[in-house]
């Protein structure tokens, strides 16, 4: 059974390209990876995520995001995988991080909770249990936010309301030894099953 009061809140994600961080800690944009829509729009909708942005200032990405869209929702996609279409329709490209919160102010009268991962958190000021009894009582929308590249941007870490700890195995009960490279899908499918998946 998924978390008890799940139909009542109304989760939302943004997979971000721009700002993101390189190797180097400069901010920059990162490329769209169709395989990242693809998959985190299809564990998004296995969880009840509500719509999945896409955030990125070059309109040329912004035209693709749309372009990829619209083939597995009105073209010859969606004539060959209606599971994928209905996944595929509740993505959408933005601009910036507040394009997306004022879409989601906009669509649901409430400006929501940001809650950011990154492989590299070292101020989480929330546990992920924590932010899943929170998840229980909370009456605004929540936006969990993605990056991509080496990781988001601090000006949007700083900027969230909530700060998840990085995913790592846990050393008492296997053989984790601190090792953080997952690709943004799998952290996006992990991190919705821990806040939202059956227990």
């Amino acid at each position: 059974m998924t978390l008890e009061t799940s139909k009542s809140i109304r989760i939302f994600v943004a997979l971000v390209h721009h700002p993101c961080v390189d190797r180097t800690g400069r901010e920059y944009t990162t490329a769209l990876t169709n395989v990242d829509l693809h998959d985190i729009a299809r564990s998004g909708r296995t969880y009840g995520v509500e719509q999945m942005f896409v955030v990125t200032p070059v309109t040329l990405q912004q035209r693709m995001v749309g372009e990829v869209v619209d083939h597995w929702t009105t073209g010859e996609g969606a004539r060959r995988n209606e599971r994928r279409a209905e996944a595929m329709r509740r993505v959408t490209a933005a601009a910036s991080l507040a394009a997306a919160r004022d879409a989601i102010a906009e669509r649901t009268g409430a400006s929501p909770l940001v809650a950011v991962t990154s492989a590299q958190m070292p101020d989480a000021d929330v546990s992920w249990d924590g932010l899943r009894q929170r998840l229980r009582e909370v009456t605004r929308p929540v936006l969990v936010v993605f990056g991509t590249g080496w990781g988001l941007a601090p000006s949007v870490l700083e900027q969230a309301d909530l700060r998840l700890p990085a995913i790592i195995a846990d050393p008492e009960t296997g053989p984790g030894d601190g090792y953080n490279h997952l690709s943004v899908r799998a952290a996006a499918a992990i991190t919705l099953d821990r806040l939202l998946g059956a227990r």
